[in-house]
């Protein structure tokens, strides 16, 4: 997966060398650093959102579930030093039953940290294909709407 991500990293920066334009590379470069500045740059604002707001629900949660798991991970060494130490089979089998419990639930988090850190990747990927390959915003002429009373002038971006 990592060997994957950097192939990706390293054509992301290639490609725009060779394709598109110093002002064009200059966007990509700021959406591989971080998912959506670069179509922020270019007028693609709801789509700068969703990739930025997309990256920020991803990293956050899985800094939430890495914490998380390094709690659990410390019961699970807590309780298993105390089933060592432990001479009461009262003791023994409580201690038992905590470290199973904190195994079972770090293992659970485990999960749950690689499918956050897999969403953070592929929000990126998506994000950095989109500003090599993805169309250029297009932005329509200001309407003029010329009443009694004045006029209205209103502008429109699409996604």
């Amino acid at each position: 997966m990592f060997k994957t991500v950097l192939m990706f990293l390293i054509l992301s920066l290639a490609v725009p060398a060779s394709t598109l334009s110093a002002a064009q590379a200059e966007d990509v470069a700021w959406s591989v650093l971080f998912p959506g500045t670069g179509q922020f740059r270019t007028g693609r604002y709801t789509r700068g959102a969703i990739f930025m707001g997309s990256e920020i629900l991803a990293l956050g949660g899985l800094l939430v579930v890495n914490i998380q798991y390094d709690r659990e991970v410390e019961a699970y060494e807590s309780a298993r030093a105390l089933y060592k130490s432990s001479s009461y089979i009262g003791d023994a089998d409580y201690y038992y039953d905590s470290m199973v419990s904190a195994w079972d639930n770090a293992d659970n988090l485990n999960g749950y940290r690689k499918a956050l850190a897999g969403a953070a990747i592929g929000v990126w990927v998506v994000n950095v294909a989109d500003m090599i390959w993805g169309k250029e915003a297009h932005n329509p002429p200001l309407a003029l709407d010329v009443r009694s009373d004045g006029f209205m002038v209103c502008g429109t971006f699409r996604f």
